[in-house]
């Protein structure tokens, strides 16, 4: 009843049967198979629609280069964005969105794209871009790397920042154009609706300094892997932006009670938790689905990796690593804390800062115990190793003492030529056997790593298990040929450790949100 948001008939309902019921199609289509005939005929257009955004093959033709070539279910997601003037590319991380979102540009005749995205991308995006698009040359592709560099008023394809299209300069700027597509990359960093970046793409905000970019363009695609990186209520922004019917035009907090419950508690000490809930997971996804995202996933029955030669899903171990004086140290100020970790919602500034103390604390503790553990696997064998970490000064250590095998790091001050470069010798020169990055600046859109490597091993995985989740799929995405193994390095009772165990279950949330079928 909770999950697919059915009522129960009391007065249908008899000693050993219950009558459950909705008047919601959206509800009640997640059980087409097992419905009457009449029923089936009022859902089966909703229930094609969603078919559609689970489609595995195509016999269609998309335009692309000579050269290239879209697997058929890229083929078809394109084709389900073809029917829409919004798209959600939500298919998980690894599976080729680029390429599909060039395609639909080339097939409907674009000549003027705005590709918004996060900063360490914007160069990969114009090599995509170039591989992939089916445009004569000469054509423009210009990527606004500082904001002084300015708009180009005539580019075929202009790519910014997250940062900088929300300047008021360059957003001024790029609102006075009009275009044929906008992609909007990576687009659960739009998450939060009264962000800056959110207001410069979607509007809203009491003095917008342009016209939100959206209105600007005849197509929107937005392209994410992982539309809920913790939670249900995560999606609200991106459904209202892209398709705001499909929810109703509900309200941010009516969204939010229907889909993601919860509430504010306040103990005796005057700490604050908030107790969430999750529910009508299945109304959630046929809504999303049935209007504006297609998705696919890697592996299992309604899988599509195959296409691309994946054909092992990743393993995942949680290491525990034996207690230190460091260690100790670390989980006593943890301790000192007495809050949740996955609740900080209500927290003020001075308790954010002081977990961020406690964050770095461990970090620092675990950093000699995570490069000893990389030493053992290269010792024994391993090629080559990414080594995930979140703190300057744990990618400091981490650096210092896998010097012998060979490291590169890319973190926040890497450029975006600097890291490609560092990708490129990771991947070309065999001396070089570890890679060590930060969790955003690597685990977003790097890519090439799955050529020479299956092994990633996270010194301090995050506390959101979306960013864990899309740093391993640098490795396991199209290309890779060995299965994944993933490695969290982990204090016993640490904060880390319970919230590690927690992400199963906001996994479960994800997917039932998502991808299940019954």
């Amino acid at each position: 009843m909770t999950e697919h948001g059915l009522d129960f008939s009391a007065s249908a309902s008899r000693p050993g049967e219950a009558v459950l019921f909705t008047k919601q199609p959206y509800a009640a289509v997640a059980f087409y198979q097992y419905a009457t005939e009449r029923a089936q005929a009022q859902l089966i257009g909703l229930q094609g629609q969603i078919d559609a955004s689970w489609a595995k093959e195509s016999q269609g033709h998309i335009k692309v280069p000579d050269d290239e070539e879209l697997a058929p279910f890229q083929i078809a997601g394109v084709e389900y964005a073809l029917q829409r003037q919004c798209t959600l590319f939500g298919d998980v991380p690894g599976l080729g969105k680029s390429p599909e979102a060039i395609a639909f540009c080339n097939e409907i005749g674009a000549k003027r794209v705005l590709v918004i995205c996060p900063a360490n991308i914007r160069l990969q995006w114009v090599k995509v871009i170039r591989r992939w698009t089916t445009l004569k040359f000469p054509y423009t592709v210009y990527p606004i790397v500082h904001g002084r560099h300015g708009v180009h008023p005539s580019a075929n394809f202009t790519v910014v920042s997250y940062d900088l299209a929300s300047s008021p300069a360059i957003w001024k700027a790029l609102a006075k154009g009009t275009y044929d597509v906008l992609i909007i990359d990576e687009g659960h960093y739009l998450k939060t609706v009264d962000t800056k970046r959110t207001r410069a793409v979607f509007g809203g905000g009491m003095h917008p300094v342009a016209e939100a970019l959206f209105t600007r363009a005849d197509a929107i695609l937005a392209l994410t892997g992982t539309p809920l990186p913790n939670r249900p209520r995560e999606a609200y922004t991106l459904a209202r932006g892209l398709c705001f019917d499909s929810i109703d035009w509900m309200s941010e907090d009516t969204f939010k009670s229907r889909f993601n419950p919860s509430r504010r508690i306040t103990t005796e000490k005057g700490k604050v938790f908030i107790d969430e809930r999750a529910g009508r997971h299945g109304e959630l996804q046929a809504r999303l689905r049935s209007n504006f995202m297609v998705r696919r996933e890697k592996y299992g029955p309604n899988g599509v990796g195959y296409q691309l030669g994946m054909l092992q899903m990743p393993q995942f171990e949680v290491i525990q690593v034996e207690e230190n004086a460091a260690i100790k140290r670390a989980l006593q100020a943890e301790r000192l804390l007495d809050i949740d970790p996955e609740e900080l919602e209500g927290a003020d500034a001075e308790c954010l800062g002081q977990v961020a103390t406690v964050r770095r604390l461990m970090g620092v503790a675990m950093a000699p115990l995570a490069a000893e553990y990389v030493d053992m696997l290269l010792d024994g064998g391993e090629e080559k190793i990414v080594l995930f970490a979140h703190h300057h000064q744990v990618l400091d250590i981490l650096c210092k003492e896998l010097a012998p095998w060979g490291v590169l790091r890319i973190d926040g001050n890497t450029s975006q030529a600097g890291k490609q470069r560092n990708v490129n010798a990771f991947i070309s020169n065999p001396r070089i056997q570890v890679l060590v990055g930060n969790m955003m600046s690597m685990g977003t859109g790097t890519d090439g790593l799955q050529e020479v490597a299956h092994r990633a091993v996270f010194a301090e995985p995050d506390w959101v298990p979306g960013v864990n989740q899309q740093a391993v799929d640098r490795l396991d995405r199209g290309g890779q040929q060995a299965q994944v193994q993933a490695d969290f390095l982990v204090a016993p009772g640490s904060f880390i450790e319970r919230i590690l165990a927690s992400a199963l279950r906001k996994h479960q949330n994800t997917h039932k949100s998502l991808d299940r079928r019954l």
